[in-house]
């Protein structure tokens, strides 16, 4: 790394920092606290796991504001470097615009890359943990009975086994109906009246009937009544009435392993597929803002930490309502989804470079 890059990086570093900090504190103001204040209140939730809740959440501000404190870092590092006649000293010596940006693009990158790393292996968890706790106490005063309980189970993208459960009352099942498939063809239909779960491993369920088709000779099928009958079932009660996972507390692997298991299924997968290529392209609006920030930040103008926070609140205000306008079209079926969910980086990243050409060629 020459001296010019490391002279470029260190003047990113400190309102990185600060961007951190100040952006956090607006979306904590903004987002978090006023719900999680009402919750406490409302669900009686004591004041150690409020403070538990509010940490478990930070991840996820936190992923949101490394982009932001990016674009706020450029734009306070470039106006600081134009004022102080630093800019026009490198010009000078002939150090040409472009060569100053490269570590800016190269630190924009760097920061993508993490943010991936961080909405993979943090972010997840923190929130999984966070909406476990949450609903530990908002559902604490609801019954126990869950009624008309479903789970698909699904080998190589295709559905294996159905279950259907009518009521789920302090671990038995009633009203049990469960399809069995074999390569994507109906194998076995099974019905009882209740069924549990078995210590040792598997299920017992009473007084059913089982259905047993030829898969070679559709017409053939095979009818047996059982009083009590054993099945390796290997599932928990608590399976059967796992709740479903909201988008940022899954990586992209778990969400395309949902949009495959909906495709399988004929399931409309078009929300999930747009959340999972936003999630990437969100994740790399830091390189975007880099080149942003960097076409702003070189433009004549008095630089100070207010004016580089509001600049900084205007394009980020853009770039959500494109990000809107990129979702809306993705969800419409107007746009594919992965080139919807890349509009915004698109556009601003083109009117970046289209500023950092014009300001390169003052």
């Amino acid at each position: 790394m020459k001296l010019l890059d490391r002279y470029v990086i260190k003047e990113l570093l400190t309102p990185f920092v600060f961007g951190i900090f100040a952006f956090t504190f607006i979306l904590t103001g903004s987002t978090i606290l006023p719900t999680l204040i009402g919750e406490t209140i409302k669900y009686g939730i004591p004041i150690h796991h409020f403070a538990q809740l509010f940490l478990l959440k930070l991840p996820y501000i936190f992923s949101l504001s490394f982009p932001m404190s990016m674009l706020l870092a450029t734009i306070l590092a470039f106006g600081r470097l134009g004022n102080d006649l630093e800019i026009l000293a490198f010009r000078a010596g002939g150090v040409s615009i472009f060569r100053l940006v490269i570590p800016v693009i190269l630190t924009g990158l760097l920061v993508s890359i993490l943010t991936i790393w961080f909405n993979e292996s943090i972010v997840p968890k923190a929130s999984f943990h966070a909406e476990n706790l949450f609903r530990s106490y908002r559902d604490s005063d609801k019954p126990t009975v869950k009624q008309n309980v479903n789970l698909t189970e699904y080998k190589q993208g295709l559905p294996s086994r159905i279950i259907n459960v009518s009521e789920i009352d302090k671990g038995i099942l009633k009203n049990v109906t469960i399809a069995e498939y074999e390569t994507g063809k109906l194998a076995r239909l099974i019905r009882s009246e209740t069924g549990k779960l078995i210590p040792t491993g598997g299920w017992e369920f009473y007084d059913g009937v089982m259905h047993n088709f030829n898969l070679n000779d559709p017409k053939k099928v095979t009818v047996i009544e059982f009083k009590k009958e054993h099945i390796n079932i290997q599932l928990r009660s608590v399976d059967l009435s796992k709740r479903k996972k909201k988008v940022e507390e899954m990586t992209r692997a778990e969400l395309r392993d949902r949009i495959e298991r909906k495709l399988a299924t004929g399931d409309d997968a078009l929300k999930d597929l747009m959340d999972y290529h936003m999630k990437l392209s969100i994740a790399f609006a830091s390189l975007i803002y880099s080149i942003l920030g960097a076409s702003v930040g070189l433009r004549p103008h008095r630089s100070s930490s207010g004016l580089g926070l509001g600049i900084s609140l205007f394009i980020i205000f853009i770039y959500i309502i494109l990000l809107s306008i990129g979702m809306g079209l993705g969800l419409s079926g107007s746009f594919p989804p992965l080139l919807a969910a890349w509009i915004p980086n698109v556009i601003i990243g083109g009117a970046g470079l289209l500023l950092l050409r014009k300001v390169g060629s003052y």
